[in-house]
């Protein structure tokens, strides 16, 4: 059975929703991330129960993200909700820009820096930080969902 689409809008009333089914003390709002680039459409999960969504390297949070998509039925990752919970991936996104700036002047100094694998999401922020910087090229390596990712000086 096919659903309709919801509005991005009302995916927090959704998600409240889906919290109570659940039995979660979790409520849903809108948050801006500070960087709508590079984390667009916000919305934070809080609560008591918010942290059981950020356990297993935010697996829960992620099949939660996924439902919400499929609900929203956008493609465009600009009108897709992203969903964070108590500021873990703002947090993630934040150490991740503050890296990628360190394996460039590693690959500054060696000419190639690498890192461990990361999630789509963690090396699109790396991919954004290092295309800001100039200089450098990046590129995914492996198989699969974590991939790692090399900076390499130009």
């Amino acid at each position: 059975m096919k659903r309709a689409h919801v509005s991005l809008e009302a995916a927090p009333t959704l998600l409240d929703g889906w919290m109570g089914h659940l039995g979660l003390a979790v409520k849903a709002a809108a948050s801006p991330s500070g960087d709508e680039q590079a984390f667009p459409n916000r919305i934070e999960l809080r609560g008591e129960d918010a942290s059981l969504l950020g356990a297993q390297k935010g697996q829960p949070l992620d099949a939660l993200q996924h439902l919400l998509q499929e609900r929203v039925g956008e493609h465009e990752e600009s009108k897709q909700p992203f969903l964070d919970a108590g500021s873990l991936r703002l947090a993630r996104m934040k150490e991740l820009k503050v890296m990628a700036r360190f394996g460039a002047e590693r690959a500054r100094e060696l000419g190639l820096y690498t890192f461990a694998p990361l999630s789509p999401r963690e090396r699109r922020w790396v991919h954004m930080e290092i295309s800001t910087l100039g200089g450098f090229n990046t590129e995914s390596e492996g198989t699969g969902h974590f991939k790692a990712l090399k900076i390499v000086r130009k």
